[in-house]
This record gives C-alpha cells, structure tokens and sequence, in this order.
C-alpha cells in the first residue's frame, strides 16, 4: 500500500473516531443536564465549565487530527498526479515549492487566526452558542 493510502485512511479513521466521540459527549451532556434540571429546575446546567470539563478528554484527540490534516495539506497527499492535473489546465502547471509555499502560509494564517479566537474568548462563547442552540432545537434546553 502506498504512503498516501495509509495516510488517507489514518485520517478517516481518526475522523470518524472524533466524530463518535463528540456525539457520545454531546448525548452525555444533554442526559446530564436533563437530570440535574430534572432536581432544580433553575439552576443553569450547560455552563462552559461543565462543557470544557467533558471536552477536555477529546482534546488531544481532535489537536492530533487537525496536526496530521496539516501535515498532509502541506505535503500534498491526496492531490492527484501531476500528469493528471495537467491535462485539464490550458496554462503550465506551477512548481511544486510554491504550491507547498503557499500552502504553508494559507496553514500559518488560519492557524494564528485560530489561536487569535482562542485567546479572545471568542471559541469558548461560540462553542456555548452551539450547544445551547443546539440543546434548544432538540427540546432540552
């Protein structure tokens, strides 16, 4: 089996991994915060303690993921052969160091907007929104 194969299916497998992970979480919390509402009606039950207390396990898990998704943007695994690529381009195809350039720094930018909404605050609050929206749209919240 080739590199990028393996590659890809790692990356799968740890996708869908996450994805079953999360959604056990998210069930777990909902069942929680029914039954604590269940005893006292007014006190808040989807609070970002409660929500980073259940995520924190996920954490290393999704930091990995979203590590071997930037490996692979940067090396290029998935792309299709060059030979392939040209045949449907009318203009010469671009070398190889700047595609990985540019890459590199579409990969760097995200990554410090991302650490900017991080540092704001403003990640916590959304993930908030989204579970209370969430829980909301199902009746729980």
């Amino acid at each position: 089996m080739k590199k990028a194969k393996i590659y890809l299916l790692i990356q799968s497998v740890l996708c869908v991994l996450l994805a079953i992970l999360l959604a056990c979480t998210a069930i777990g919390i909902c069942r929680e915060g029914a039954a604590r509402q269940a005893e006292n009606p007014l006190e808040p039950i989807y609070t970002r303690d409660k929500l980073a207390e259940r995520l924190a396990p996920i954490a290393p898990l999704f930091l990995a993921s979203l590590a071997l998704t930037a490996a692979g943007l940067i090396r290029g695994v998935g792309e299709k052969p060059a030979a392939v690529r040209a045949e449907k381009r009318t203009e010469p195809p671009r070398s190889g160091k700047a595609v990985g350039l540019l890459r590199a720094a579409l990969l760097a930018a995200a990554l410090l907007l991302i650490l900017a909404g991080i540092g704001n605050g403003s990640a916590r609050d959304v993930f908030y929104k989204a579970a209370r929206i969430c829980t909301e749209c199902v009746g729980l919240g």
